[in-house]
């Protein structure tokens, strides 16, 4: 026997397990870079970190969980504006769950010390709530004005009474207490479900572990009450806890669509179809998702749905007006036809006996209304003035072919209906497919700069603008780096990570300084060389000399400047497999670095074309070298032409050669060692180096 399919809905213990794995995922440091309204039940927060990957955090009216999809906007929803210029920008300070209750609070710390906090509640109609630091109401998705609270704008927040013993800290002693107040007869299923805050699915399971499923409340001894607390303990244990004990599966319907979860397996799951799953917050994303997703497909197709509809019906009832159509015609020329068969026979008269009985077989009649003569027949009539047999038969045939030419304009108007009802289908089916999401993929912090692994596998950081210079070396620069600048106004800040894990990293400074200096102003005014040096990390002074001003983006360099000279100007793009993540991505580095480690790859120098037009062709190009790996080409198409402009330098470039190249999957060398670089340098006073212009 399966269960009925019903609605998914997270339990308190499964909320629990939800609550715990985001808050270890946001760790501290993270803030909310964006909020997205989904559907006037849903939010999207989008959190960031300086050094760890974004996460997004979806917080519906059905739960919270963190989703791996990417949403567009489906509904407006009434929350986003108000929660928007609360809480961007400020910090993630704790996310907890209240209680056993299916309610989870999560609290943010703006940038003036104060602090906010949302509220989610996960049963009923559902609702979200944002609070100040009073619990004092700011803002309600859906106001309550029940016999124990109210919510509205202005009111102080209240949770709703308790249901049921909290199973986070319940006692044997509680059970011996519900034990004492319930019905004898009752029986334990119900006993347990009554006074125990956990849905059916888990207090099955409950009763079957602790082995009372078929006992009422009056068999039950002490032993069984131990059983049944020692069972409910640990499944609590098993849901909340993860790890190995979890073992998560989706249940599916008949057409294979996943529709609840399980963390674990139980009995109720094995009266179901189900499918495992890699872990409980994938399938939780899974499911609710694509619930999302499903009333983001009705939302935007319910009028197209109800056009077809109409249209559907139109065309019903032109396939009935054809049918009548043809059977009156067919039998009006088969009444011609018997007519004329009589005349041919002698008869040229209506009024004949043999005449008379054939209309009456072919409910047919004569008729006389206002001094005017009909044959009427299936509810058609046709005028006669005379009596003459043929006559009268030629106006039969007549009229059978005026029907018959009718039904030719019902076939043109049912062709004009099919064709609406397939254009709307059409238009249905794309809004199904733009529907379809893609995954949200966790990149690396410095996939926010200009970066590239050099031949030595360390890995070459660079800014883009003058925030992303200033961000890169407050947030991201250690003593184990060494930080690189062009001799040149509009140079980025490239900084090599973790110097010291190879011992010989002579080929790695030239690559990062000829990285400088193309990322610099030199590219876009069509230089061929330039110099660019570099400094220990203790170098980088953060603060302007006491009576100057420091630009942002720009820093203090102290002491001795290591120069590269006569750097050439020329880069390569290329297609890399990062072997951390297992994805493929676009970098942009010296061409022995991107040769290296690339798939595919362009050489370019500056001038030539456009950006848009060079971003085109590097495309294109790189489509042709893999004519041969269909998956890889294909993977090339879909990656946006805005996304080559990204990955190349500012302004005009030209292509020298593309080919294939010699690696496939690339990360950061973690190799151990010591740095021993020679530093031939020069000694400079303290400068201000300006930041990359575009």
């Amino acid at each position: 026997m399966k269960y009925p399919c019903v609605i998914m809905e997270l339990s308190g213990v499964e909320l629990r397990y939800l609550a715990n794995e985001i808050k270890n995922s946001v760790i501290k440091g993270y803030y909310v870079s964006n909020i997205a309204a989904i559907t006037k039940e849903s939010l999207l927060f989008k959190l960031h970190h300086s050094t760890e990957p974004d996460i997004i955090l979806m917080l519906s009216t059905r739960g919270i969980w963190i989703t791996k999809l990417k949403f567009k906007q489906i509904e407006e929803n009434v929350l986003l504006g108000a929660i928007k210029s609360e809480l961007e920008r400020s910090k993630i300070e704790s996310i907890e769950q209240i209680g056993s209750e299916r309610i989870v609070t999560l609290k943010f710390k703006l940038m003036d010390g104060k602090l906010r906090t949302i509220v989610g509640e996960f049963f009923g109609q559902g609702n979200i709530i944002l609070c100040d630091e009073n619990m004092q109401i700011l803002a309600i998705l859906n106001p309550i004005e029940v016999r124990h609270r109210t919510l509205k704008a202005g009111l102080r927040y209240t949770p709703p009474p308790i249901r049921g013993i909290d199973v986070f800290d319940l006692s044997v002693e509680q059970l011996w207490s519900m034990r004492s107040a319930a019905e004898k007869d009752l029986d334990v299923l119900r006993w347990i479900g009554r006074n125990i805050s956990l849905p059916k699915k888990f207090v099955e399971e409950i009763a079957k572990r602790a082995e009372v499923a078929k006992m009422k409340v009056v068999q039950l001894t002490d032993e069984d009450l131990n059983k049944i607390y020692a069972a409910i303990k640990g499944l609590v244990s098993d849901i909340t806890e993860g790890g190995k004990k979890h073992n998560p599966i989706l249940i599916t319907n008949v057409d294979g669509k996943a529709e609840d979860v399980l963390p674990i397996i139980t009995d109720y799951a094995t009266k179901s179809t189900f499918k495992r799953a890699t872990s409980y917050m994938e399938a939780v994303d899974e499911v609710l998702s694509q619930d999302i997703l499903d009333l983001g497909r009705n939302v935007r197709t319910i009028e197209m749905a109800n056009q077809i509809a109409v249209l559907e019906h139109d065309l019903d009832e032109q396939n009935k007006a054809k049918e009548e159509v043809i059977s009156k015609s067919f039998v009006i020329r088969k009444l011609a036809n018997e007519l004329m068969t009589l005349s041919y026979s002698g008869i040229d008269n209506l009024n004949d006996d043999l005449i008379k009985q054939l209309l009456t077989t072919s409910s047919a009649a004569i008729i006389n209304e206002k001094g005017m003569r009909f044959l009427e027949v299936v509810d058609e009539r046709i005028q006669i003035d005379h009596n003459n047999l043929p006559k009268v038969a030629s106006l039969l045939f007549s009229r059978a072919k005026e029907m018959e030419r009718g039904s030719d304009s019902i076939d043109e108007a049912k062709s004009m209906l099919l064709t609406r009802i397939d254009k709307l289908r059409n238009q249905k089916d794309i809004i199904h497919n733009k529907m379809v999401v893609k995954q949200h993929v966790s990149k690396e912090w410095y996939e926010r700069y200009r970066w590239f692994i050099t031949t030595d596998g360390l890995l070459a950081v660079g800014g883009r603008d003058s925030s992303s210079n200033s961000a890169l070396i407050r947030k991201h620069l250690t003593e184990q780096d060494i930080v690189f600048h062009a001799e040149i106004y509009g140079s980025p800040f490239f900084i090599i990570k973790n110097s010291a894990v190879v011992s010989q990293i002579e080929k790695s400074l030239y690559q990062v300084a000829q990285a400088t200096v193309c990322f610099s102003r030199a590219w876009k005014d069509g230089l061929y060389s330039a110099d660019a040096y570099w400094v220990e990390a203790d170098q980088i002074k953060k603060g302007a000399p006491t009576g100057q001003f420091l630009p942002k983006g720009s820093f203090v360099i102290e002491g001795k400047r290591n120069y590269i000279k006569g750097i050439e100007i020329r880069l390569a793009i290329g297609l890399m497999e990062l072997s951390n993540n297992k994805r493929y991505v676009l970098v942009c580095g010296p061409a022995d670095a991107i040769k290296k480690r690339s798939l595919i790859y362009s050489i370019m120098m500056p001038s030539g074309t456009d950006p848009m037009n060079i971003a085109k062709k590097i495309k294109s190009e790189f489509v042709k070298a893999s004519a041969d790996d269909i998956e890889l080409a294909g993977f090339i198409k879909s990656i946006s032409v805005d996304e080559f402009i990204r990955t190349i330098p500012y302004g005009r470039s030209k292509i020298s050669l593309t080919e294939r190249g010699e690696g496939k999957t690339a990360s950061p060398s973690s190799a151990g060692g010591s740095s021993e670089t020679s530093k031939s340098s020069s000694s400079a006073q303290p400068t201000m180096t300006n930041t990359l212009a575009r």
